[in-house]
């Protein structure tokens, strides 16, 4: 393998670099978690116009002003995401995965279950005026496929890590009692770590084959950035039993500064191993702007909502990493093109007594990520998903528990993938898939009141 050949490779190694710091495993559409209180994700997240429990802060602030006196909650959900990979793969260099055109299986991923924590506290001031603050991490999660040193994208990814953590206070404002407004201000720190083989993202041709070296190089990079974001929210009531809701999410920049460390093989040419030094840097990113619609309906002991949101993903247009020496060049751009999506979901709770109440819920998520830009971090999907929780009141304590299950369709690739096109077979058609199943969630929240 020549020099040349070296080079273009390594510009292949920072180009998987910039696709990945900020690229999460499937889960919600992008990369976006909407399931942060079990009170509300028993009802599937249905509630913009009638939710009133703390949790208002993230799902619309607007509903502070339905608490009484002072209520602290805290929460986790656990969240088990999946990957699969079926197709051509790289037969030469990847021999633990025979072609499955032959009938042989795929690659799964082995991404462990993620626990996403939510925790809130809100109060009363008077009978006009409401805060709280709420802390809970709404873009993330991660994905480690099971065989990385063998699995096809190796050169995309090994393993990878986003956590976004929002700390946000907010302040609600009954102006009446037929309309709630709110306004709130998001602190976002977050962090990321991603691992993967040195290769060309665009085809799967490792940098450093066994074939001629005692290991192929990998690269880590670890990062985390700051940022700043707003909500707002509206509640009215239209009649006694109508009620309507609209809550509004701003985009958020995010600029992660961080470190590359690379294990290239010590049997690698010197001239190789010094384009290749540990070293820093940047990558921007812009969580996007959410919009929220509810239309509920209370009556006695029934709580039904039908919602939407729109999540205006088309601000992802492309990743560049900025790197402030070695080889990888000192810019990489790889483009995303994604697109504004909506949601629906439809959730209803009955208080089958005084204290027990049970909740049910669907919905329907459409994926922003386009044929052309479907890579190994991100095998994303539209997914229908269904929910059902119970929450009891013990007086001053509550406890509430829901479970979410989401079935996500398949995902071809085609000739027509401009990231990672997996055949690598020259002149063959792009049979690569990434399979549909299950992801499952389980919520628990404990609530107080003083």
């Amino acid at each position: 393998m020549n020099t040349m050949t070296h080079r273009r490779l390594g510009r292949g190694a920072a180009l998987s670099a910039a696709l990945l710091l900020a690229s999460p495993s499937a889960f919600a559409g992008g990369f976006q978690i909407n399931e942060h209180s079990a009170v509300n994700t028993g009802r599937a997240s249905s509630v913009v116009a009638t939710v009133k429990d703390p949790s208002a802060i993230w799902h619309n602030p607007a509903g502070l002003t339905n608490i009484e006196g002072t209520e602290f909650q805290v929460g986790v959900s656990l969240i088990k995401p999946r990957g699969n990979y079926v197709g051509p793969g790289n037969p030469s260099t990847n021999p633990n995965y025979p072609n499955p055109r032959n009938g042989d299986a795929g690659e799964p991923a082995a991404s462990p279950v993620v626990p996403v924590p939510n925790i809130y506290a809100a109060r009363a001031l008077s009978s006009k005026a409401y805060v709280g603050l709420g802390f809970y991490a709404p873009y993330g999660l991660g994905i480690e496929w099971d065989d990385p040193e063998n699995f096809s994208g190796r050169t995309v990814v090994q393993e990878l890590s986003l956590r976004t953590f929002f700390i946000t206070p907010a302040i609600a404002l009954k102006l009446s009692d037929m309309v709630s407004v709110a306004v709130g201000v998001s602190l976002v720190p977050a962090t990321a770590y991603l691992k993967l083989t040195l290769g060309a993202s665009d085809n799967g041709q490792v940098l450093f084959p066994t074939t001629n070296y005692s290991k192929e190089g990998t690269v880590e990079i670890s990062g985390s950035a700051f940022g700043v974001g707003a909500n707002a929210g509206i509640q009215v009531t239209l009649i006694d039993h109508l009620k309507l809701g609209l809550a509004f999410r701003s985009a958020i920049d995010l600029s992660f500064s961080g470190d590359a460390k690379f294990d290239i093989p010590d049997d690698a040419p010197s001239e190789i191993k010094a384009n290749f030094p540990d070293g820093t840097g940047t990558l921007d990113i812009t969580l996007p702007h959410t919009f929220l619609f509810g239309v509920g309906w209370v009556q006695g002991p029934l709580t039904v909502e039908l919602s939407s949101q729109l999540t205006l993903w088309n601000s992802y247009k492309e990743l560049r990493l900025n790197f402030a020496s070695g080889l990888p060049t000192p810019s990489s751009a790889s483009p995303r093109d994604w697109k504004v999506v909506p949601l629906f979901r439809l959730g209803a709770e009955y208080m089958v007594l005084d204290a027990l109440a049970v909740r049910a819920g669907v919905g329907y998520d459409i994926s922003p990520v386009p044929s052309t830009t479907v890579d190994p971090t991100l095998p994303d999907n539209n997914r229908i998903y269904f929910s059902a929780g119970a929450g009891y009141d013990f007086g001053m304590f509550r406890a509430d528990v829901a479970y979410m299950g989401l079935i996500v369709a398949g995902r071809e690739l085609t000739n027509e993938n401009v990231n990672f096109p997996i055949n690598t077979e020259a002149g063959a058609p792009n049979q690569g898939e990434y399979t549909g199943g299950m992801v499952h969630v389980i919520s628990v929240s404990l609530g107080a009141r003083i």
